[in-house]
């Protein structure tokens, strides 16, 4: 059923919506689906009389009376139906299903959690005060001689459930708001990650968002600690004890790696999402580089091409214009640190890699080298793919 064939006189059939005012503009969507759009309070308020039982043309005739201005409902209905809120004919309101995991989530970010959290946090800090050998250093990422272990285990693999840990933090603590959330592997430029999507938190007031989308470096300080205090008694071990707790510090200096990339705050990490529900904008991101996409086609002329900044809210266009040159610099940097370093060192392993194999021929030296040669550029290939596969699955426009 399209906005075409609904009965104008008849009372509209709508899911039930979950609405979050800020300002002059409202979140209005479907929390079982995450279907949500940002509407103006005049086109909320004629939602919310069509919810209540009355026909699209007495919606029509309400919003003349109160507006002083007319609405083309059939359009308006065709945004609502784009955003799955109007009930097919026939279609009964679905029973809310229980959010999973959200005791658990409650439990987590209690006051008794975060006590518990402060005590490890002090600990940690006592313990590293004390024993300058748990300070974090790059030589705890080298833990071994085997370039293959030192790459599987401590740097690739065993790095994995941290990662999945600070994702799943993020998801618990959306579902102790009652959200549902997804886990999916991303690309943030050159790097592959896991990203969780709680597209709910639009719906929910600002003061709430902060710790869903902060829980996960939370997790990492965790982590860190949780890591650090068990390789503090192993270290001056023998064998596995001594393995043990350098590959302990080896991972917590990966977490520590990783707690310092969010600060990227061009690449839509932990702390992009913080700042800008700070500063009160939508999708900075996305303004940031149809505004950069417009500025070059400026320069050479094409203002066909050029995307209409009337699609943009007044608070993201105005940040975008500082924000884009940020992002400008940003990749400049990430691209620059990987022409400059990242290709010159692979190189060099490379050649390492290569010499050793020649030189030293072994079975263990074939299958150290050649693993970490395929660990260590995979990423940036994964990285690739991942690109080529988005944009593939991008609309492209059909020539007329």
């Amino acid at each position: 059923m399209t906005a075409v064939q609904i009965d104008l006189d008849v009372p509209l059939r709508l899911h039930p919506l979950t609405y979050l005012e800020e300002g002059d503009e409202v979140t209005v969507g479907r929390a079982d689906i995450d279907s949500y759009g940002l509407f103006p309070a005049d086109g909320a308020a004629l939602l919310k009389y069509l919810e209540a039982g009355h026909s699209p043309n007495e919606g029509a005739r309400w919003y003349a009376e109160n507006y002083g201005e007319t609405v083309d409902m059939v359009e308006f209905l065709e945004v609502l139906e784009e955003f799955e809120m109007i009930l097919a004919e026939g279609q009964a309101v679905a029973d809310p299903r229980p959010v999973r995991w959200q005791r658990l989530g409650r439990a987590l970010f209690s006051p008794v959690a975060f006590g518990a959290y402060l005590a490890l946090v002090v600990v940690t800090a006592l313990a590293l005060t004390r024993n300058h050998e748990l300070v974090p250093s790059y030589r705890h990422l080298f833990f071994t001689s085997s370039s293959l272990v030192v790459l599987t285990i401590g740097i690739v693999f065993g790095q994995l459930p941290w990662i999945l840990l600070h994702e799943s933090f993020h998801a618990l603590a959306g579902r102790r708001l009652g959200l549902n959330s997804t886990l999916r592997l991303g690309r943030r430029f050159y790097f592959v990650v896991f990203v969780t999507s709680l597209d709910g938190l639009v719906a929910v007031p600002r003061r709430k968002r902060y710790l869903p989308m902060l829980a996960g470096m939370l997790m990492d300080v965790l982590l860190f600690c949780g890591l650090t205090l068990g390789a503090a008694p192993l270290l001056h071990g023998a064998g596995a004890a001594a393995f043990t707790g350098r590959l302990l510090l080896s991972m917590a200096m990966g977490i520590v790696l990783r707690f310092v990339w969010q600060f990227y705050f061009f690449l839509r990490t932990d702390l992009y999402y913080t700042a800008i529900t700070v500063i009160g904008c939508n999708d900075l991101q996305s303004v940031a580089k149809q505004l950069l996409h417009n500025r070059f086609y400026r320069l050479i002329g094409r203002s066909e091409k050029l995307v209409d900044p009337a699609t943009w809210t007044p608070r993201d266009a105005s940040v975008a214009r500082w924000y884009s040159w940020l992002m400008v610099a940003g990749y400049g940097v990430l691209g620059g640190t990987l022409v400059l370093v990242g290709f010159p060192t692979g190189i060099r392993l490379t050649e390492t890699v290569v010499h050793r194999l020649i030189t030293h021929p072994s079975a263990t030296n074939y299958v150290d080298g050649i693993a970490f040669l395929i660990l260590n550029f995979g990423e940036i290939g994964l990285a690739a793919v991942l690109a080529v596969r988005g944009y593939l699955r991008r609309p492209h426009a059909v020539a007329a």
